[in-house]
């Protein structure tokens, strides 16, 4: 396991050799937000949607706001958008051109009504790597399997209402231990164009603006992408 780990640092810190190749423009981190009367990592019967879009092209707003219920649980997944087409489809890394993740780094903040943080769960396929400041502050969550799309959620943050049901905001900040956000791509490389999308509200009247079309932002081919390398 400690060999494990120390491979997915070495990703995700961008530690491996490789030469540069296309990756993803700007690939945009959001928050989503759910609330459910149980702790999912304890049960078999957890949400799919979690970990995996039930509905593919995502339409809509990205569902960033749930109203709060005393003593519950809210959930609290990332979402990786706008990634690049088409998906980088080999593994392991360093794959060759194309879009996709391997892995992100981040933290989460939370601001206004307090509530009790309940520990950060990868989702399958994906596996939460070591942290000296600890989750939330800093997490890293690295893929095991393969390059990942948008439709799927690398893990999710848990946190405990408490009597108390006034909003409580969650946003994305840098990994406390890098000092930075991160996607990194299927060529084991940070995406230098990754941007913050938006945060989450729990509880209280809604007030934060949830974002829009996950979805890549721009269709390309392998012929465009050969061609930056011409």
């Amino acid at each position: 396991m400690k060999t494990l780990l120390g491979l997915l640092a070495a990703i995700c810190f961008c530690l491996v050799p490789v030469v540069s190749l296309a990756g993803n423009a700007h690939p945009t981190l959001y928050l989503e937000i759910y609330m459910l009367d149980y702790d999912p990592v304890d049960s078999s019967a957890a949400p799919q949607y979690l970990c995996v879009h039930p509905n593919v092209p995502y339409e809509g707003e990205i569902p960033c706001y749930a109203p709060k219920a005393p003593y519950n649980f809210g959930i609290v997944p990332i979402h990786v958008g706008k990634l690049d087409f088409p998906i980088s489809e080999c593994w392991p890394l360093v794959c060759g051109p194309g879009g996709g993740y391997a892995c992100v780094t981040f933290g989460i903040s939370l601001t206004g009504t307090q509530c009790v943080f309940a520990g950060f769960t990868a989702c399958a396929n994906f596996l939460n790597g070591p942290s000296n400041a600890g989750n939330p502050a800093a997490i890293v969550v690295a893929a095991t399997t393969k390059c990942h799309d948008w439709t799927d959620h690398p893990g999710y943050a848990r946190y405990v209402s408490t009597n108390d049901l006034g909003a409580s905001y969650f946003d994305i900040v840098n990994n406390a231990d890098e000092d930075r956000v991160s996607v990194i791509n299927c060529q084991a490389e940070p995406d230098l164009g990754t941007v913050i999308g938006g945060g989450a509200q729990w509880g209280g009247t809604k007030t934060v603006v949830c974002g829009m079309d996950p979805t890549a932002v721009e269709t390309t081919t392998w012929g465009k992408i050969k061609g930056l390398y011409r």
